[in-house]
């Protein structure tokens, strides 16, 4: 089983590309804005946002195949829209894409330069500093020579990894679900305008769009085999997301799953889950956390890389390397702790990348009559809305 897994298989490889990729935001963001909401309410928020992020990336295969299957969102803008087009591309995915990695480099550089502190007396408090900073440059160095390294390795790599990621999921529900108490997943919230607020960092939680062309080139263009690709990738996540956020709001009452919210620290959350439990839990919650965000860190790698090379036309990969990823190492390091900061101010760029960009690239090439109909038909006009939504309250509540 474990053997047929790590066989290289374009379909099965871009499918938990996908699925790893989206997991790392939301396992982590998901408990941690979600005081005071309740299970149910964020249930539907979550379902609602998979769906429109399903039809969003319909609009983003339809008009790549249209273009030149596999090409690069750069080059599908400036196909389609120009200058302007180009312009709203590049900046739409530099911001994006520098913001999650900034989220992933500083999550999970504060997981392993925890890790690194562990080594350290508890009095060398500026070692303990200086290793919060190691870790995240270590972080950044190795991960990120993966994604250099090209999408078979990140295929392989992803692979392995998701496989542990899995183990250590079901290790860790083994301990928390029997414990999860459900009469505190019935929570109602006071403020309705709460569930409103939370929508963008929900929303990112789904994002695997800017991989999207990366994938068509691995895969090749087969259009129904990229949509069950699409379908399951994403919802593999979604299923997970739930299985977790019930356990986790199970465990947590009021006052601890505030404080959490509070702080925005991925390393709190698992100190507040493992609290006064075995300890097999804590192992297992680290490294389950980790690697969602090392998968995660991978995918997004991989879309910034390969739009960077395309947009620097530049032959060398040491170069879109620096480009790539000094800027998101510099921002993890000067503001850290941004994790939910940097994945909420993201929404803004994924709704323009996911939707918006997507969406004015189909009505160019309907108006040419490159394209028949637009994907999702009825409900191409709710996800354009759905889109502008989310930009509006990414600029409100950011």
């Amino acid at each position: 089983m474990l053997c047929d897994m790590l066989k290289i298989s374009p379909p099965i490889g871009a499918t938990l590309i996908i699925a790893g990729t989206t997991i790392g935001a939301g396992m982590l963001a998901l408990p941690i804005i979600s005081h005071g909401l309740g299970f149910g309410l964020m249930a539907f928020l979550m379902i609602l946002t998979w769906g429109f992020m399903g039809i969003a990336a319909l609009f983003t295969l339809e008009a790549n195949l249209a273009i030149k299957p596999g090409c690069s969102l750069f080059v599908m803008a400036t196909e389609t829209l120009g200058n302007t087009g180009r312009l709203v591309a590049v900046s739409a995915m530099i911001f994006l894409f520098y913001a999650l990695m900034a989220a992933y480099i500083s999550a999970g550089g504060e997981q392993m330069g925890n890790d690194l502190t562990t080594l350290l007396p508890d009095s060398f408090s500026t070692q303990i500093e200086l290793a919060h900073r190691l870790g995240i440059a270590l972080f950044t160095l190795f991960f990120g020579a993966i994604a250099v390294a090209g999408v078979q390795y990140i295929d392989l790599g992803n692979r392995l990894l998701f496989i542990f990621m899995l183990g250590a999921f079901c290790v860790a529900l083994s301990f928390l679900a029997p414990e999860a108490q459900p009469y505190k997943l019935h929570t109602f919230p006071a403020n309705p305008w709460q569930s409103v607020m939370i929508l963008p960092v929900i929303f990112t939680s789904f994002g695997y769009h800017g991989n999207i062309p990366s994938l068509i080139a691995y895969v090749g263009p087969n259009k129904k085999q990229l949509q069950r690709i699409f379908l399951l990738g994403s919802l593999i996540p979604l299923l997970l997301y739930l299985i977790w956020l019930g356990v986790a709001l199970g465990q947590l009452d009021n006052t601890t799953l505030a404080k959490v919210s509070t702080s925005g620290s991925v390393p709190e959350l698992i100190d507040a889950l493992s609290r006064g439990s075995t300890s097999y839990l804590l192992p297992a919650l680290h490294i389950f956390t980790n690697l969602a965000l090392i998968t995660s860190f991978l995918g997004v790698a991989l879309g910034l890389f390969d739009f960077m090379h395309s947009a620097l036309a530049s032959q060398s990969r040491l170069k879109t390397a620096l480009v790539v990823y000094l800027p998101p190492l510099a921002i993890a390091i000067l503001l850290p702790g941004a994790f939910v900061i940097a994945l909420s101010y993201a929404a803004l760029a994924l709704a323009v990348l996911a939707i918006l960009l997507p969406a004015a690239m189909l009505y160019q090439l309907h108006k040419q009559n490159k394209i028949p109909r637009y994907p999702g038909r009825y409900l191409f006009w709710p996800t354009l809305a759905f889109g502008i939504a989310i930009c509006l309250l990414s600029l409100v509540f950011s």
